[in-house]
């Protein structure tokens, strides 16, 4: 198997849970695996990798390198089966609106989940 991408998420927020569970059923080739930003692994790859305490964002750690915001969710999208030409387009609008478009919903994620809290799931 492959080396696996991972996938840091907020682990308090039901609305980036179900963003997991939706990328875990489209990865059928299981590309990524997950952890909570405060998880421990969480907190050591944003340690390496520089990754402030602040961040409000997904972080794909793929590698050596380590993407947020937009810059992680077109690389999720374009490394799932039938959704990499999603990515490839969002991938050419300009990163500043691509990242505006991505923080006004993280800014109101908490506000689209369906509960306060979630666990992640087990494979």
């Amino acid at each position: 198997m492959p080396a696996q991408d991972l996938v840091l998420f907020d682990g308090d927020c039901a609305y980036c849970n179900g963003w997991v569970n939706w990328i875990r059923k489209h990865d059928k080739e299981q590309r990524f695996r997950f952890a909570p930003l405060a998880s421990p692994e969480g907190l050591a790859m944003r340690a390496q990798h520089g990754i402030p305490d602040a961040i409000d964002s997904i972080v794909l750690v793929s590698g050596e390198a380590a993407y947020t915001r937009s810059d992680a969710a077109w690389r999720v999208l374009k490394a799932l089966p039938g959704f990499g030409f999603s990515g490839v387009l969002l991938r050419f609008v300009p990163r500043p609106f691509r990242n505006w478009g991505y923080d006004l919903v993280a800014r109101n994620r908490h506000r689209l989940g369906m509960k306060d809290s979630c666990e992640l799931p087990a494979r």
